[in-house]
Formats: C-alpha cells, sequence, structure tokens
C-alpha cells in the first residue's frame, strides 16, 4: 500500500511539473537563429525573451517572426484557458478527534467555462485512520484577470478507501460525532467504505510568469466516512474540519 501511495503522489505531482514544461515561446530570427523560452517583449521595436536564464534582446528588423504560447497575454495579467494546480495542506480538527490535522494532497486540471470561472476534476490523497484517495470536481471564480487575484473555490467529490477491500479497520468511536446501528461495539474491526467530501474554501494566487505561479487557500471541509462490520453492523462518522492548503498552479 505504501508503494501505492507513493506512486500516486509522484503523479499527481510530477504530470503538471511535464505538461508546464516544454511550453515555451520562439523567436524566429532573419538569421537562421531560434531562440527557446519565455517572451518578455514584443512590440514595434524589440523582442525580449528569457531563455535559460539569459535575456536576449532583438530589433525588431532582426526578427522574422514569433511563435507564441498562449494565444492573449497582458501587460497586466494573464489569461489562460485551462491551469493544473497542486496543494498540500492539513485539516485542522478539535479536540474530539483522534487526529487533529491530517495531511491532504490533491491535484486537479480545471478548464475555462465562463469569464473568470473555471471547472475541472481531480484526485489526491489523505490520511485519516486509514488512507483514503478524494476523488472529487472543482469550481473556481477568480475576481480580476491578473497574475494576483483572490478567488473562491468549491471541491466536492468522495473519499475513496485506498486500503485492501477485505481489510477490516480498528477503529476508536468518536460518538459526538459519529452514529451507529444496530448497537454500539467498542474495538470493532470494521471494513472503510470511504464517504462524500464539500470543501468551500477562499484563498489568493499569484502568478510568477505566464505559466507557473502558487496560491494560498482557507476553506471548511466537511466530510462522512462509512464503516461496515459483522451481522450488518454500521459506523457513520462525520468530520468537521478547517482546511488550510498552500500549491502551485501550472498552465
Amino acid at each position: 500500500m505504501k508503494k501505492i501511495l507513493i506512486l500516486l503522489l509522484s503523479v499527481l505531482f510530477i504530470v503538471p511539473v511535464f505538461a508546464q514544461k516544454g511550453k515555451k515561446d520562439i523567436v524566429y530570427l532573419k538569421s537562421g537563429g531560434i531562440i527557446k523560452g519565455q517572451l518578455i517583449t514584443h512590440d514595434a521595436e524589440i523582442v525580449k525573451i528569457n531563455s535559460s536564464g539569459n535575456e536576449w534582446v532583438f530589433n525588431i528588423a532582426e526578427v522574422d517572426s514569433v511563435s507564441k504560447y498562449s494565444k492573449v497575454r497582458q501587460e497586466s495579467g494573464i489569461t489562460q484557458d485551462y491551469f493544473f494546480d497542486t496543494s498540500m495542506g492539513v485539516l485542522l480538527g478539535n479536540s474530539g478527534n483522534n487526529q487533529s490535522a491530517p495531511f491532504s494532497f490533491m491535484s486537479s486540471v480545471n478548464f475555462r467555462i465562463n469569464g473568470n470561472f473555471y471547472a475541472g476534476a481531480g484526485l489526491g490523497a489523505e490520511f485519516f485512520e486509514e488512507s483514503y484517495m478524494p476523488v472529487f470536481a472543482q469550481f473556481q471564480y477568480k475576481f480580476r484577470d491578473t497574475k494576483f487575484t483572490p478567488f473562491v473555490n468549491l471541491q466536492a467529490g468522495y473519499q475513496v478507501p485506498l486500503e485492501d477491500g477485505n481489510r477490516s479497520q480498528l477503529i476508536t468511536y468518536n460518538y459526538s460525532s459519529s452514529s451507529y446501528w444496530p448497537y454500539p461495539q467498542n474495538n470493532s474491526k470494521l471494513n472503510a467504505e470511504g464517504g462524500y467530501l464539500i470543501n468551500p474554501s477562499i484563498g489568493f494566487q499569484r502568478f510568477t510568469s505566464d505559466n507557473f505561479g502558487w496560491f494560498f487557500s482557507f476553506g471548511y471541509r466537511y466530510h462522512q466516512l462509512n464503516y461496515s462490520g459483522e451481522n450488518g453492523y454500521k459506523l457513520e462518522t462525520n468530520f468537521s474540519r478547517l482546511s488550510l492548503k498552500i500549491g502551485f498552479i501550472f498552465n
């Protein structure tokens, strides 16, 4: 199971990095030279491009053509049709929870629907009494189409247990947040079945370049975890937690 989790976390982080890698602007010179990198300035007089940490400046008379990766670029902001995001954080609980701050890792791909409204889907890994993979839909609205903007975000989906289906888990019950039937069974071994989640949040993001940025978010996470045992026994545990996350954006 640890190997599966390591593979999952690696894929979630590496895929957006490779998607962002190679998305470069290209300057074609009349001399036959080709410069690839991030375009800084392109106007009626000069073309300036950053390539591997070096800035190249060409007179417009030296340039044959410029191929831009982004369809639209703005001096004061950034316009994008889609983006990847990868976040890490904690889910802060209270004294009644067995784990006060479980770790959460999530990654998603999102597409522009209309204006500054985006919708997408993603998955992740979270660690409570058991390990889970949240599979979720994500909706995000950005207040400005600039490199720095606040945003509101909503994630809704299902917690998929990552343990084997026939493996039972020893659960310590928290009666203040759980319901059970037909009767309590302290120290019973139960099978994790997952449950739904919903997580509204607010935050801000800052693009440091046209293709890369970072963000911070603060929100409220509600999710339900279900368990089953022998003789039709069921346990339903509801968690109310604050979510604190920091992450990266690629497009």
